[in-house]
């Protein structure tokens, strides 16, 4: 499990202000143990290279956070694109068995694709927002839809045609859902994180080295740094998991279907 999962149970207001508070301390108080106890004399003669070193440091640790904000970014607008996609084929899919003219056959492929859309509701978003397997009942009834349309005795070509658009529709459907699950567990590899925080600690390693003549204001500027290391993070972690935590992907197309059917 990696971090950015594990931090997502905690409210996200209150992981925002943990983050800030513990980045801000680790920069302001490191600072100020520095400045107590370092016994260093050569940091004045050499204030302009310690500097320039760290607006270099600054600015590639910068560099590697726009990086990864846009990974994650990306990675959270292409889940909710496939999710988008797929609700609309849902519905498309509904809007075929629902009008389709033969009503006997019409109410039973309903009632098997509303029990699919049900499970997905109830069991296969639950268990992707703890990244869980596909619960094998929503697989199964997925297959269901597929048997019952295949099963189709269509007796006119027009009935054929209709049928045969059903099937196109749910072969459409079947290719979203899995793309929806395989983006359900793309998160950032442990490998990453570790670059990410000890990037954080040298970054606010060179800001502790700077020789600033007044004391309260160095630890300000180093606690400040280190709250906004803190904010990117935070960001970083609350899109993280697409499925996951407070800024989920919500199922609000298959809902709809439901509330098309009275359910």
């Amino acid at each position: 499990m990696s971090l950015s999962y594990a931090l997502l149970s905690v409210p996200p207001l209150l992981l925002m202000v943990l983050m800030i508070i513990l980045f801000a301390l680790m920069g302001g108080t490191s600072t100020w143990l520095f400045r107590k106890y370092s016994r260093l004399k050569v940091l004045g003669s050499h204030n302009e290279v310690t500097g320039n070193i760290f607006a270099c440091a600054g600015g590639l640790y910068s560099l590697l956070l726009a990086f990864v904000v846009f990974l994650v970014w990306d990675g959270y607008n292409d889940a909710a694109s496939h999710a988008n996609m797929e609700f609309s084929v849902a519905k498309g899919l509904y809007r075929d068995i629902q009008y389709y003219p033969d009503t006997a056959t019409s109410k039973h492929v309903k009632q098997v694709y509303l029990r699919y859309v049900k499970d997905v509701i109830t069991e296969e978003y639950p268990a992707m927002a703890r990244l869980e397997p596909v619960p094998k009942s929503s697989t199964e009834a997925f297959n269901n839809v597929f048997q019952v349309i295949e099963q189709m005795d269509p007796q006119t070509p027009a009935l054929n045609e209709r049928s045969a658009e059903m099937f196109r529709h749910l072969n459409e459907l079947a290719t979203h859902r899995s793309l929806r699950q395989l983006a359900a567990s793309a998160g950032i590899p442990r490998e990453l994180w570790i670059p990410l925080l000890i990037g954080g600690f040298i970054t606010m390693f060179f800001a502790m080295m700077l020789d600033i003549e007044n004391g309260k204001l160095h630890v300000i500027l180093s606690a400040m740094l280190g709250s906004f290391i803190g904010i990117v993070l935070y960001l970083i972690i609350i899109m993280d998991y697409p499925f996951s935590g407070y800024l989920c992907v919500d199922p609000t197309g298959y809902k709809d279907i439901l509330q098309w059917a009275g359910m």
